[in-house]
């Protein structure tokens, strides 16, 4: 009866008609009258507004309308959850990341991974953040791995704090010939104001850590280029084409050439500045089995070993 409710609820708010939600739900006008009538007798108040045009729920009715679609919810998570863990010799496993997760992490994960689990079918996949987080609370996505995500319904375990960088291009005020690595100086980095950066998009959690900082830092940074993924912007601040903050794994010396490093300086930001936490992000209410623990305790431990020590 909830389920038929809920969706006779749901039809009439959006057609605003009796006849109109009927119609769009193959059933009787009159039987769904009898159903919100029955409803409305049982807990005692009026769900529904006849009184106007287009007809309107009422506040209990749409109170009532909250708590079943809920209701629903719950009830959709206990029955993927629990086929989930029934079916775990023949299990799907969605896991998402964003791009600061690279190959050389998820190689060495999926190998440990499937020399134990050889059956379980897993899907990587890359997403940003925001959208990682509302697939995670429709139930779509099993975990993410990535920066912290922001809705109380999420469990976040942290796994490491990635250092950050500033690639700074030759064409800079602040560029010093014949180095590479230069030392962290806040007043030398604020005259960095107005250069050109190169930038992730701006909805992006990373992005926006990065652009408080430079806030903080004193710094008006021209975010001149934007690109999707921070793989690619970090490549294009090491061909010098605009200043970046970036994780340390993606400007390390071993990745760039003998002429890149000619026409960039490296500023190693100290971790007690700002850092991008790291970790994986799933929903509260998940149940744990065996796969997915250790899952998470190999992703945790490749990770810890790709960080950078400082």
């Amino acid at each position: 009866m909830n389920s038929k409710l809920l969706s006779f609820l749901e039809e009439i708010k959006a057609q605003g008609n009796m006849s109109k939600a009927a119609q769009a739900l193959f059933v009787t006008q009159p039987y769904i009258s009898r159903v919100i009538k029955n409803a409305e007798v049982n807990f005692g108040v009026r769900l529904i507004d006849r009184s106007s045009h287009p007809i309107q729920l009422t506040y209990a009715g749409e109170r009532l309308l909250v708590y079943l679609q809920d209701e629903n919810r719950l009830r959709a998570n206990l029955d993927r959850e629990m086929t989930h863990l029934s079916q775990f010799k023949y299990g799907h496993l969605t896991i998402a990341s964003n791009e600061i997760v690279t190959d050389d992490v998820y190689r060495p994960v999926l190998i440990r991974f499937y020399k134990k689990y050889p059956n379980i079918h897993a899907q990587i996949i890359r997403m940003n953040s925001r959208d990682a987080e509302k697939r995670l609370l429709s139930g779509s996505l099993d975990f993410f791995v990535g920066h912290p995500l922001q809705s109380p319904k999420v469990e976040y375990v942290p796994i490491a704090k990635l250092p950050l960088v500033f690639v700074i291009p030759e064409s800079s005020k602040v560029f010093k010939e014949g180095q590479l690595y230069v030392d962290y100086n806040e007043d030398e980095l604020a005259r960095l104001t107005g250069e050109s950066f190169i930038s992730t998009p701006q909805r992006d959690n990373y992005q926006r850590l990065v652009t408080n900082y430079l806030s903080d830092l004193g710094i008006s940074a021209e975010f001149s280029i934007e690109v999707p993924d921070i793989h690619l912007a970090s490549d294009l601040a090491i061909n010098h084409v605009g200043a970046i903050v970036t994780p340390e794994p993606f400007a390390e010396d071993k990745y760039m050439s003998d002429e890149q490093k000619k026409h960039v300086n490296i500023v190693k930001i100290p971790t007690d500045k700002i850092t991008a936490d790291f970790g994986i992000s799933y929903i509260k209410t998940k149940q744990q089995s065996e796969p997915v623990n250790d899952l998470l305790d190999i992703i945790s431990d490749v990770v810890d070993q790709y960080t950078p020590k400082r």
